[in-house]
């Protein structure tokens, strides 16, 4: 893991040195010149590879996917939220005991904020605090439409909104092929985690939605969705239910 301190006087520099800092889809984007430039005076980019832990408890993810990582007693491995590009990540009021370990599950990016320094800006820059305010919006929704996938769905429904999800991330969106084709993100055995099943089961699930000719898989990370009207349905809710397990 490699770190290297942003120390900038003006947003022209972190424009010119970094060039830029946040991802171009990212609402960060948005932060005048003054708020983005007293933001980076403490702020320092992390490199991080698969499977790195991440010690600071705020920031934004540049590039990549985190997570937060939690083992079960039984030994089993639990992804309780993905953080992708452009994300504020901000566990500074969560137990870290409780919560798991932030971690990355792919090579990332990750500025870190300087947490008293940031408090204060969000205190003083009207701009600072309204981004803070949305991102915690869009997190709680994000949060409560996973929990309803965990609560009531087959995994079937879980696979396939879990592919709407991933569908709708900024930076997956901007690399959506010709055909229509996404990118996945995480691998087969992380959406296993993320969703509470066995990475057998999201195979099988896969499998069943390109028989039913709901999706196409061009490559092995990429996913085609076919017929989205019949995807979303499933999506939501609206396969029947043999059974509530999930394995």
């Amino acid at each position: 893991m490699e770190s290297k301190g942003l120390v900038m006087q003006d947003f022209q520099n972190v424009a010119r040195e970094l060039a830029p800092v946040f991802p171009t889809h990212s609402r960060w984007n948005g932060l005048t010149a003054a708020s983005t430039s007293a933001l980076m005076r403490t702020a320092t980019m992390i490199n991080l590879n698969c499977g790195d832990q991440v010690n600071s408890g705020l920031g934004v993810l540049i590039s990549g996917v985190l997570s937060v990582e939690k083992e079960l007693s039984d030994g089993r491995r639990a992804l309780c939220v993905l953080f992708h590009e452009g994300d504020l990540v901000d566990l500074r009021r969560t137990e870290r005991a409780r919560q798991g370990n932030l971690i990355a599950i792919k090579e990332s990016e990750f500025l870190a904020l300087d947490e008293d320094q940031t408090a204060a800006w969000i205190a003083k820059c009207p701009d600072i605090a309204g981004m803070f305010i949305a991102e915690f919006g869009e997190h709680l929704a994000r949060m409560r439409d996973h929990v309803t996938d965990l609560a009531f769905k087959t995994p079937l429904e879980c696979l396939a909104s879990v592919l709407f999800e991933f569908r709708r991330w900024p930076g997956v969106r901007l690399g959506v092929l010709q055909s229509g084709a996404f990118r996945v993100p995480i691998s087969r055995g992380n959406i296993a985690d993320y969703i509470g099943v066995k990475p057998e089961t999201v195979s099988r699930a896969i499998r069943q939605l390109e028989r039913e000719g709901l999706i196409d898989i061009p490559e092995p990370d990429q996913v085609l969705i076919t017929n989205i009207p019949a995807m979303r349905c499933l999506a939501n809710g609206g396969r029947p239910r043999q059974s509530t397990r999930k394995n």
